[in-house]
């Protein structure tokens, strides 16, 4: 009940700030724009797996500005409240310090969701109406995806909070780890394809089309892609069903290997700053 205690008023003060408001006004913008760029000649229709797997929602919207802002969001829940003074009075309430932890990943996840669930299926239901022909499964499917790559960042964000002692730190680490796991991690794989496309060096102890893989499974936008990507597509596990290696892009091994990684990026960071963070000196 205290990691609940903690998430909800984590949860009930990002909503009564304005920020939430905006953020979501520009969700909505963003969307309706892209459903403007993508729209079909006149007298056709859009589908909904056009729509999703548009570089402009994929890779402009999604993978580069929700990791953005997860980061923001969450770089000083813990370290805030930490130099503020507050973490004191929160801790003298009976919360553990784990549930301080996973209850500000819960309740800023939370916050995050609202601005892109709306974001999301206020232009797509408008759009419904115009040229979009929305399978709403997919539809919901794609946000539910999003949600949990936006969690994962804002896991990783409190996981770095909890571990560092001050504001200082945190903004640092947030721009570096936004820095790391998007524009850099993509200028890195496009040199090492065409090195280990061919196989790589024999002292390497994978293939090099497997570290290939691995590297894009290590970082969250990666697994996301692949597992969103195969959603989208309607091959997500699928290659079971099919008895082949890949009935889609990627095999099933592979997606579900995504969405461990997944999991393991919700969990893994906040523990590490929760061990961290229990032995720090308040």
């Amino acid at each position: 009940m205290s990691l609940e205690a903690v998430a909800r008023k984590d949860f009930q003060d990002a909503v009564r700030s304005r920020w939430l408001l905006g953020l979501t006004a520009f969700f909505v913008l963003l969307v309706s724009v892209v459903v403007y760029l993508v729209r079909p000649g006149e007298g056709q229709t859009l589908s909904t797996s056009a729509l999703l797997g548009s570089v402009f929602i994929r890779d402009a919207l999604v993978t580069t500005l929700i990791p953005l802002i997860a980061l923001v969001v969450s770089y000083n829940a813990v370290v805030g409240e930490r130099e503020s003074g507050s973490l004191k009075l929160l801790l003298a309430l009976p919360h553990s310090r784990a549930d301080v932890v996973f209850g500000k990943v819960v309740g800023r996840a939370g916050a995050i969701a609202v601005p892109v669930s709306v974001g999301f299926l206020l232009p797509g239901l408008v759009a419904a109406i115009g040229p979009l022909s929305l399978r709403p499964g997919t539809f919901i499917g794609y946000i539910l995806l999003t949600l949990l790559l936006s969690a994962a960042f804002v896991a990783i964000a409190v996981g770095f909070s909890s571990a560092v002692a001050s504001n200082r730190l945190a903004i640092g680490g947030a721009v570096g780890l936004y820095f790391l796991f998007v524009p850099l991690w993509g200028a890195i794989q496009f040199p090492l394809r065409l090195y280990l496309g061919t196989g790589g060096p024999d002292w390497l102890p994978i293939a090099g089309s497997e570290l290939l893989r691995l590297l894009r499974l290590i970082n969250p936008t990666g697994s996301f892609k692949i597992v969103s990507g195969e959603f989208v597509s309607g091959t997500l596990f699928a290659a079971g069903q099919a008895g082949s290696e890949a009935a889609g892009q990627y095999a099933m091994q592979m997606e579900i290997a995504a969405f461990a990684m997944l999991g393991a990026w919700l969990l893994v960071p906040p523990l590490l700053g929760l061990w961290r963070f229990e032995g720090a000196d308040l």
